[in-house]
This record gives structure tokens, sequence and C-alpha cells, in this order.
């Protein structure tokens, strides 16, 4: 099944056919992608007082009836940044210094809303830049704010311990994640799961699946690392969503995990699409997050289409239902011209891993030329091949063998 799944993945054509013969899960899926297509956005900045210390959470409320409504948070770069992926709706901003670094607000923090507080009016797939919010002070309790929290489920899963076997990271809600994104966002979530309590002496893996993917293709991986010194950190997401707002999620996942944690070191491996999220968290989370960024010491992307797969291009231009991934993945799109153009850190190893199958040019998903373009070739410390299926190589033996030993390679003890 998983390997059928990947090749629905290569040819979105084949499985918009499929769905031909059920009108009403075509009529779902359509509304599914239209919400998850139509998002948009909400940035801005924070500026704390200077005498000030500790990080800075940010807000996101809907007025419900005359109450306010707490519908996401976040932490905000330690430049004051802020960014809110958002369904078509009037919002409203707060801001507070955590002071005692608990996450939660308490009145002696200093905090203040952005406006009287002032609506801001998102429209579909619209970016509102607000102006700098200055935290003035000590707020007075309103009764109008209600402590309702509809945070989403992903951000409540950040950091949560999990079991591998958990129902979460069944097949069913991988395929959910792809096809009803939106669904899976209500219903299961996703995030950035752990397998065990943070371990201090331990780095931190970061796995990151692909298309119609999840946990458990890390299965045989997960189960043959050496966790005396490796702990897993398992990133989940609806595959379907566009990938800027992926990475974007992933960029604040990591960050509140390290503000939690502290670490100084992580590795992150990453499969098939999950390649183009990690270059793209790393891309952002050095530019938001300068100074811990200095803690990415190793990527590892196995059969990944950095320059695109023209499937997907297909079914963008003739689809009667384009997945809003589609759109990031197709050959030539917006999203890969921005990645390809921006340089590699060559302080950072990067291992570029890729597999063909026998009489084909690719692993049977991904051809050899989108897999190792030319330019990702110059940016690898080194380049490995294996005669396997784009699926098939997360079980191979001989691969996962070699996985260990480029982890054991670049292993420090955390100190």
């Amino acid at each position: 099944m998983k390997h059928f799944r990947f090749l629905l993945y290569a040819s979105p054509m084949l499985f918009c056919c499929l769905l031909a013969l059920g009108g009403c899960a075509l009529v779902e899926i359509e509304e599914q992608t239209r919400i998850a297509d139509n998002t948009g956005v909400i940035t801005g900045k924070i500026k704390p007082p200077e005498k000030q210390t500790g990080n800075i959470i940010v807000g996101l409320y809907r007025n419900e009836k005359g109450f306010f409504i707490l519908e996401n948070h976040m932490m905000a770069t330690p430049e004051g940044g802020y960014l809110f992926h958002l369904t078509p709706d009037t919002y409203y901003i707060a801001a507070f210094v955590d002071s005692n670094n608990d996450g939660k607000y308490q009145p002696d923090e200093y905090a203040s809303y952005y406006g009287k507080p002032t609506a801001v009016k998102v429209g579909a797939k619209q970016t509102v830049t607000l102006p700098v919010l200055y935290i003035k002070g000590k707020l007075a309790i309103n009764h109008k704010y209600k402590s309702i929290d509809n945070t989403p489920l992903a951000v409540k899963n950040i950091g949560r311990v999990v079991s591998m076997h958990t129902p979460l990271f069944n097949e069913d809600n991988e395929s959910m994640g792809l096809w009803k994104p939106v669904d899976f966002l209500e219903k299961i979530g996703g995030g950035l799961f752990l397998l065990q309590q943070y371990q201090d002496n331990r780095i931190p893996v970061l796995f990151i699946h692909g298309a119609n993917g999840g946990a458990n293709d890390w299965m045989k991986i997960v189960e043959k690392l050496d966790r005396t010194r490796f702990q897993p950190f398992l990133f989940y997401y609806p595959s379907g969503l566009r990938l800027d707002m992926v990475s974007d999620f992933l960029t604040r996942s990591v960050s509140q995990l390290q503000s939690s944690y502290g670490f100084r070191q992580l590795f992150i491996i990453a499969h098939s699409m999950g390649g183009l999220v990690a270059r793209s968290f790393v891309m952002k989370y050095r530019k938001r997050y300068p100074h811990a960024a200095k803690s990415i010491h190793l990527l590892v992307t196995i059969n990944t289409p950095m320059k695109g797969m023209h499937s997907a291009a297909n079914g963008v231009r003739n689809s009667p239902i384009v997945v809003p991934s589609w759109r990031d993945v197709a050959t030539g799109s917006s999203f890969l011209q921005k990645l390809n153009a921006w340089q590699w850190p060559g302080e950072i190893p990067y291992y570029l891993v890729f597999s063909y199958e026998s009489g084909k040019g690719g692993d049977g998903v991904v051809t050899l030329q989108s897999q190792i373009p030319l330019k990702l070739q110059s940016e690898a410390v080194r380049i490995y091949g294996f005669n396997a299926s784009h699926a098939g190589i997360l079980e191979k033996n001989v691969f996962i063998a070699k996985l260990n030993e480029i982890l054991l390679a670049n292993f420090q003890r955390p100190k």
C-alpha cells in the first residue's frame, strides 16, 4: 500500500481519475484544497521595554460575541518577529514578556495589545504586515478576555512524548494529510513529537517525512538508531499544505524546543519532499534565529525532488483538483526557484542520498536529474547512491548502515 501511495504522488492525474468514481469524495477534497490554498498571513514585530527580559509570546485572538478567544500563539524571534498563517477573518494581536519563561501570561508581566485593541482583517492569500507593537506596561484584567484556548493541536503537540506505535501515525491519517489537510489539522494536528523525555546528553535527530508519508516511514531507521547517542524528533505534518507554511511551522517548533531544552546540536534527516521542507527550514532558521541556528550540524536528504517534478506540474495544469503542495513541488515553481537560488551554508555538513531502480531513470518516483542536480552535488560533503525504490530505500539495511555511519562520523558528545 505504501509503495502504491507514492506512485499516486508521482502521478496525480491517476488519483483524480479514481476520485471521479466518488463524487462526494471529490467535492470534499476540492473544498479542503480550496481552504488550504486561500490562507492569509499576519506578520509584524514586537518591541519590549528595555529593562524587561524573557521570551516574547505573541497571541492571536478572535472576537466571538464580544469576548476575545485565543486562536493561536507563538514565541517571537530574538528580534521580535512573528508570523501567523490563518483562515481569512478578523483577528486581534496581543503580546507579553514571559519573564518567568513558563509560556503563560501572568498579571504582573508586561503586555500590550495591538491598538486599543484594533481589529485586523485578513483576506484570502493576503499578507498583512502590522506596525511595530511596543509593549509599554502591565494590563488591567479585562473580563472580555475569556480563558478559552483554541490553540491548534499541532502547536499543543510540540514536544509531546508519544510511542512510535501511536494511532496518530497510522496510514489513513497520512493519506488524510495529503488529500484532506484541513481535516488532518483539526483531528490529528501533527506536530513535532519526541519518543522519550528529552535527554541532555543525546543529540536530537529531526526526521522529516515526504508527501503522503508519516512518522512510520522512519520505523526501521529509528529501531536501529543508537539511542545512547541520539534521540529522535519526529516532524509530522499534513503533506497537502503549501511548503512555506510547513517550514514556517517547523521553524517555530524547533525554536520552541530549543528554548525549552537548550540543545546545541541538531541533526536533520529528510526523505523525498521532506528534503525541500528541510532546506527551507534551514534557510529560515538561519535568518530568523541566527544564534540558535548554529546548532544545526548535519543535513541528510534522501530521494528529494530538488529540481521538482514534471508530474506535479502536469497535475497543477490539468487536474480538476490541485493539492496545494503540488504547486511547490512542480518543476519551475516559485518555491523551488527561491530555494535553489539560496546557497547552502558551507559550515553545515550536507549529505546527498539518491536511489535508482535498474533500467529506470530514477527511483520509480523522482528522476535522477531532479534528485542530484549539479548545484547540490557541489554543496554536498558526500553523495551516496543506492539501488532501491523511492520508499523502499528507508528499509534497506545497506542504506541504514550507511546512515548510521554518517551520524557517527558527525557525532560529538553534548557538553
